[in-house]
C-alpha cells in the first residue's frame, strides 16, 4: 500500500524505454519532472530493434505530396481492420492525436519520409477507407533508411527521443527492474517499487506512472496461457516478459486481446541464434513458393505478413497438429541469381541451414516434405506463372503484392509469378515468429488503465504492447505498433499535463 519512505520523487515515472519515452519528453516540456526506468542495461526496448515506422493516416508528407486521405476514411478502415476487437473511442483518440504527435516529434528534430515507391500500402486494401500509398512513414536520417532494412529506424527513433529527453532534464535509470506498483488507501497509484543495485528503490510519481514495459513474448508461461497458437523465435529483447501485465493484474486491472500478437514469419539462423524476417520483398519475388509438409501452398506469398501469419495458426483436426508449422520456402537458381534468400544476396554463399538439391524430389526428401505434393504444386505454379494468374491464392492481384513483392523489370506475365524450373533448387524452413504480443491492460481514450469494474485506476497509464492494442485483432498497416505506442504516450502525457 502507500509508503512515505520514498527514495526519490518525480512527477512522472515511465517504466520502459521504447515508445514510452515520448511520454517523458512531452511531460518534461510542460515543466514536469520525469524519470524513465529500464530493466535492461541499454535503453530502447523492442522499439530500438524495430523499423521505427509509424502508421499515420493523412500525415504531413502525404499532404505535401498531394496524396488524398482523410481521417474519416482511416476510421472506416480501422473499424474493419481491427476485426471487432477494438473500441471506437480508442480508434478515434488515435486518429485525433496521431498527427499532432508527429508534428511534436518534428519539433524534437525528427523528420519523416514515406517509404519509397509505394511499398507497404495498407495491409487490407479491400476494406473501405484503405490507402495504397503514404500512411506508413519512417524516421529520417542523413541517408533515408532503405525499405528492405527491417531494423534500422527504431534505433534512430529511440536515440532521438533520448536526446530530446536529456535536453529537457528527463532522467534515465537502466538495469533497474520495477517489481510492483505502490498504492494509497484509495487504490490510486502513488509510485513504483524497483530494484536498484540489488536493493529496494521506491520512487514516488506525483502525476502518474506510465507502464510501457512491452509484451510477454519472452515469457513461456504467459505465451502458453494466453496466445491462440504456439509462437517461435520472438524478435523482442529478453526483457519482453510481461512485467507490466502482471503488475497491472495484481491490482485488478482489466485485460484485452490477450490472445493476439504482432506476428510475422521468420527463418531461424542456428549459427547466430537470431530470427531473420521472411516477408513479401523476398517471398513475393518470381520463382519462389512457400509450402507445408504436404508440399502444398497455403497463402499468397507476396501478401503482407499480418495476413500470412494467420495461416500458421491453422490446426488440422485430422492430424491433430498445426500442419503449416514449419513451412518451407522453395526457390530455383534463376531466383537466386536475381534476389536475396533469407537476406543472403545472390552472390553470397548460402548458410548450411538452407538445403540445396539437384531435383525437387531430392529437396523434398531432405526437408521432410511430401515429394509428390511438392512436384504437383510446382507444376501447377509453373502453369500459373505462364498464364500470369494464380487462381488459388491470387498472388499478384493486389497493389501490395505488386508494389512490395513483385518485380516489374523482367517482363513477366505477372510480376509476382515466375516458374521454378532451373536447378539446383534451394529450400529453408520458415516459422511463425512475433514482433511482440499485443494484448494487455485495458485503457481508456486518455491512456488511463481501467480495472475489471470499468473504473479508472487513478495515477496509472499504459501504452504500447503492454496494453490491449487499439489495433484489435488486426494490423492495419506498417508502423501500426510504433504509431499506437507513440500516440498514446503523447496522449497520456497531455492528460497528466492537464491534471
Amino acid at each position: 500500500m502507500g509508503n512515505s519512505n520514498w527514495d526519490r520523487e518525480v512527477d512522472v515515472v515511465v517504466v520502459g524505454s521504447g515508445t514510452g519515452q515520448m511520454a517523458a519528453v512531452r511531460a518534461a516540456d510542460a515543466g514536469l519532472t520525469a524519470l524513465v526506468i529500464e530493466k535492461l542495461p541499454a535503453l530502447g526496448g523492442t522499439t530500438s530493434i524495430s523499423g521505427g515506422g509509424m502508421w499515420i493516416p493523412n500525415n504531413y508528407k502525404m499532404q505535401e505530396e498531394g496524396v488524398e486521405d482523410s481521417l474519416e476514411d482511416a476510421f472506416e478502415y480501422m473499424k474493419h481492420a481491427t476485426f471487432g476487437q477494438s473500441e471506437e473511442a480508442l480508434m478515434k483518440a488515435y486518429l485525433d492525436n496521431c498527427n499532432d504527435m508527429v508534428a511534436y516529434t518534428r519539433g524534437l528534430g525528427i523528420e519523416w519520409f514515406i517509404i519509397p515507391m509505394g511499398a507497404f500500402p495498407d495491409y487490407y486494401e479491400a476494406f473501405p477507407g484503405a490507402s495504397t500509398y503514404g500512411r506508413p512513414i519512417l524516421p529520417m536520417t542523413d541517408d533515408p533508411i532503405p525499405p528492405g532494412n527491417a531494423f534500422a529506424g527504431g534505433g534512430v527513433l529511440t536515440r532521438a527521443l533520448e536526446k530530446a529527453g536529456r535536453a529537457r532534464g528527463v532522467d534515465y535509470l537502466t538495469g533497474t527492474p520495477v517489481k510492483r506498483l505502490e498504492l494509497d488507501e484509495t487504490g490510486a497509484i502513488t509510485g513504483v517499487l524497483a530494484e536498484k543495485d540489488g536493493a529496494d528503490f521506491r520512487v514516488r510519481a506525483r502525476k502518474g506512472v506510465v507502464m510501457a514495459t512491452g509484451g510477454f513474448s519472452r515469457n513461456p508461461e504467459m505465451v502458453m496461457a494466453f496466445l491462440r497458437a504456439p509462437i517461435y523465435y520472438p524478435c523482442p529483447p529478453p526483457g519482453d516478459t510481461g512485467d507490466g501485465h502482471r503488475m497491472g493484474m495484481a491490482i485488478g486491472a482489466d485485460l484485452r486481446n490477450m490472445n493476439e500478437s504482432w506476428g510475422w514469419p521468420v527463418y531461424w539462423d542456428p549459427d547466430t541464434e537470431n530470427p531473420i524476417p521472411a516477408y513479401a520483398p523476398e517471398l513475393g519475388k518470381p520463382g519462389s513458393i512457400v509450402v507445408n509438409r504436404r508440399g502444398r501452398r497455403f497463402f499468397d506469398e507476396a501478401g503482407p505478413y499480418a495476413r500470412i501469419i494467420r495461416e500458421f495458426q491453422h490446426f488440422d483436426t485430422d492430424t491433430l497438429e498445426y500442419s503449416n508449422v514449419p513451412a518451407f520456402v522453395i526457390v530455383d537458381s534463376i531466383y537466386r541469381m536475381n534476389y536475396p534468400l533469407a537476406q543472403y544476396e545472390p552472390k553470397m554463399k548460402l548458410p548450411n541451414w538452407v538445403t540445396t538439391a539437384d531435383t525437387l524430389r531430392e529437396l523434398a526428401e531432405q526437408l521432410g516434405i511430401d515429394p509428390e505434393g511438392l512436384e504437383q504444386t510446382v507444376a501447377d505454379f509453373n502453369r500459373y506463372a505462364e498464364e500470369g494468374k494464380d487462381p488459388e491464392w491470387h498472388r499478384g492481384d493486389s497493389a501490395f503484392d505488386l508494389q512490395t513483392g513483385g518485380d516489374a523489370s523482367r517482363g513477366l506475365a505477372n510480376p509476382c509469378l515466375g516458374p521454378i524450373i532451373e536447378p539446383p533448387f534451394h529450400g529453408a524452413p520458415m516459422w511463425p515468429g512475433v514482433l511482440g504480443t499485443k494484448g494487455g491492460l485495458r485503457i481508456n481514450p486518455n491512456g488511463q488503465v481501467v480495472n475489471v469494474w470499468g473504473d479508472v485506476i487513478e495515477g496509472l497509464y499504459a501504452i504500447g504492447n503492454c496494453t490491449g492494442s487499439i489495433m484489435g485483432a488486426g494490423y492495419p498497416g506498417g508502423g501500426a505498433t510504433i504509431g499506437s505506442g507513440m500516440t498514446f504516450s503523447f496522449i497520456a502525457a497531455n492528460h497528466m499535463r492537464g491534471n
